[in-house]
C-alpha cells in the first residue's frame, strides 16, 4: 500500500484492543449502528468486537493509523486490491475470530445492511485503483479538536502524489458536508428502506499538481 505516513502513528497488533474501544465509543450513537444494535448496553459491548473485525483485517491488508500513540482517533485504509474479504484473508488476518464472536444473528444484520453499499462500491469503481477508507472515528473526548482532519490530510497528500482516488461511505449529513469540503463528490445518496438514515457514497479524486 505504499510507504508509511510519517505524520501518523501506525498501529500495531498490541493496539488492537484499545483502538477498538475508541471506535466503539466513537460510533456508539451512529445511526447505522443504533439501527443494527438498538439496545444501548448491547451496543457498548458489541461494537468493539465489530471494529476488531475491521481493524484486524486492515492491519493485515492495509494500514491503520492514529494521530499519536494516545489513539485519539483511528483511520483504517485498505487498497482496492484487498478490499474484498474472502475466507482466506479473514483467517489470515484473524478477523474471522471477531466475526465468530459477533454471533450469527448480528452478523446477518450487518451483512444485510452493508450488502448494498458493497455492491455499489464495486459498480462505482470497477477496475480502478483506489484507497478505501474502511472506518474513521475520533474518541468522544477528543471530538471537535481537529483530530479527524489530522487523520485525513496526510492521506490526501499521499494520494495526490500517487494519483489515486479515495472512496468512502458515511451515514450522517454532517459528515457528508465535511467530506464535501475536502473535495469528495457524492456518487449516490440513498435511504435505507425506512430505517431513518441515509448512506452517502463518496469519492475524492486526486488533485492535479
Amino acid at each position: 500500500m505504499g510507504s508509511k505516513i510519517e505524520k501518523w502513528y501506525k498501529l500495531e497488533k498490541k493496539d488492537i484492543k484499545s483502538s477498538c474501544l475508541v471506535l466503539g465509543e466513537a460510533f456508539h450513537n451512529d445511526p447505522a449502528w443504533v439501527h443494527v444494535i438498538p439496545d444501548e448496553n448491547e451496543r457498548r459491548e458489541k461494537l468493539p468486537i465489530i471494529f476488531e473485525y475491521v481493524v484486524r483485517y486492515s492491519l493485515s491488508y492495509g494500514e491503520v493509523y492514529a494521530p499519536t500513540k494516545n489513539l485519539e482517533g483511528i483511520a483504517a485504509w485498505v487498497p482496492h486490491t484487498t478490499v474484498e474479504k474472502n475466507l482466506w484473508r479473514l483467517f489470515r488476518s484473524g478477523a474471522i475470530w471477531a466475526a465468530i464472536k459477533m454471533g450469527n444473528e448480528l452478523g446477518r444484520k450487518i451483512e444485510s445492511l452493508f450488502d448494498q453499499i458493497d455492491k455499489d462500491r464495486r459498480n462505482h469503481m470497477g477496475e480502478r485503483p483506489y484507497f478505501y477508507l474502511q472506518v474513521i472515528g475520533v474518541a468522544p473526548k477528543f471530538q471537535g479538536q481537529g483530530f479527524g482532519r489530522k487523520l485525513l490530510k496526510p492521506m490526501f497528500s499521499r494520494v495526490d502524489i500517487e494519483r489515486i482516488p479515495i472512496y468512502l461511505e458515511t451515514e450522517t449529513e454532517d459528515n457528508a458536508k465535511m467530506y464535501s469540503k475536502y473535495g469528495f463528490q457524492t456518487l449516490k445518496e440513498w435511504d435505507t428502506s425506512g430505517n431513518g438514515f441515509h448512506f452517502w457514497e463518496m469519492l475524492r479524486e486526486p488533485k492535479k499538481a
